[in-house]
């Protein structure tokens, strides 16, 4: 009888034990917090921030926590790089690219989502509520040496996206689609030298005879940047040097709309359909 009792007082205590762990699992389950549909908050978003405090004068460091004027967020998980951190950011169709190497947004709570930009190195974080259709918070920059830290006041109005223009809103045109039949004898990209004239050190002379007059666009303060759209090529040159840096090459991607598409191929045999699998 004493070893029953026993046996029946240690199967109530177990049963009690594991009815209470049920019970705080369930209970820690109802306590997550839920976040923002990345569905519900989709768009593009016109984004004003405040002067920075305190007022450090960054000079040609400002482009560092210096977002895309526009911007647009994408219910998709990014896949590739700091985009694979969270979900996609980019710049909105027709809109320059800031400097930063990579962006995503993330849900921090039911009501409020974060927003990173970052060199790899300095760039900036945005703290943004939903009120309504927009989105209001803060940016804060950070760096990868001492330097203050600063704020500024963020809004973030949405705007329709606009992928192309009209006669009453020229805004960005597509440039006309080219014929990508790649000829022989044209040339191949080369890992770490360049796509035939258009080479890691070539003068800005040079690439515009062979792709044509570009158009300069952004300029930072070591490097700045020509687009060739037609021919689906951007070039950033050396400022002081004024030779090639680097080079980029576009298929019409979501955020580069105003680019046709790059019709060369890579001396590997890779090409736009080309697998992460067979290459």
């Amino acid at each position: 009888m004493k070893q029953l009792a026993a046996r029946v007082l240690l199967l109530s205590m177990v049963g009690c034990t594991f009815g209470d762990c049920v019970g705080f699992a369930r209970a820690q389950e109802q306590r997550k917090p839920e976040l923002v549909k990345p569905e519900s908050i989709q768009g593009c978003y016109e984004l004003t921030l405040s002067a920075w405090r305190p007022n450090l004068s960054l000079g040609e460091d400002a482009v560092f926590v210096t977002p895309p004027p526009r911007i647009q967020l994408f219910a998709e998980r990014g896949t590739q790089g700091w985009e694979s951190k969270g979900y996609v950011v980019k710049p909105a169709p027709g809109v320059e690219p800031s400097i930063h190497r990579g962006s995503f947004w993330s849900p921090k709570s039911s009501q409020s989502i974060e927003i990173v930009w970052t060199t790899g190195f300095s760039g900036l974080v945005m703290i943004l509520k939903i009120t309504g259709a927009d989105l209001r918070g803060e940016a804060r920059s950070f760096w990868d040496f001492p330097r203050r830290r600063q704020k500024a006041d963020v809004i973030a109005r949405k705007v329709e996206c606009e992928v192309a223009g009209t006669p009453d809103s020229p805004g960005q045109v597509a440039p006309s689609q080219v014929d990508c039949q790649v000829g022989e004898g044209q040339p191949e990209i080369v890992a770490g030298e360049g796509w035939g004239p258009v080479r890691i050190g070539a003068t800005s002379e040079t690439v515009d005879v062979f792709l044509g007059e570009g158009r300069r666009s952004r300029k930072y303060s070591h490097v700045y940047f020509k687009d060739y759209a037609l021919k689906g090529i951007q070039v950033s040159f050396e400022n002081d040097s004024g030779t090639v840096h680097n080079m980029y090459f576009y298929n019409q991607q979501r955020d580069s709309p105003e680019f046709g598409v790059f019709c060369g191929e890579v001396d590997k045999g890779i090409k736009w359909q080309s697998s992460v699998e067979r290459h």
